[in-house]
């Protein structure tokens, strides 16, 4: 006999998979395994249902505005390397562009300092230069 409460945690657990796998690009199958291995398998399944819960999936946000909210926050923790770069692919994949994470930047800086948002303008910077299309004139 299946639970209402362990339907719920499926479905939700279903919905983080998703979120994890846009965020990390990989696929929804692939997921699981890859999650568990990077935090241990407790943190991924508290994480996974965290994801699948309101705050990834209430239409009340577009992914573009959890992708600012998202960035801020990591911006304001001092984030860096691949757990910013994970978040920038996903903001950009949500319509932000370099100037929108430039401006967000200086932003968040006004209110927090330089300290932390200098360094993620360069990571943001390395990551669009990273991502720059190449220049393919003969």
């Amino acid at each position: 006999m299946t639970y209402p409460e362990e339907a719920i945690m499926d479905e939700r657990t279903e919905l983080g998979i998703a979120v994890f796998a846009e965020t990390f690009g990989v696929s929804t199958s692939e997921l699981p395994d890859l999650l568990s291995e990077r935090v241990g398998s407790r943190f991924a399944a508290e994480a996974l249902l965290t994801a699948g819960g309101p705050a990834w999936h209430d239409p009340s946000l577009d992914d573009r505005s959890r992708s600012v909210a998202i960035l801020t926050t990591l911006i304001c923790e001092g984030v860096r390397g691949n757990r910013l770069t994970t978040h920038l692919e996903r903001a950009v994949r949500a319509g932000l562009d370099q100037p929108a994470l430039e401006v967000l930047t200086v932003l968040v800086s006004l209110y927090v300092g330089q300290a932390r948002t200098s360094l993620a303008a360069e990571e943001i910077q390395h990551f669009f230069q990273r991502h720059a299309p190449k220049n393919t004139a003969s």
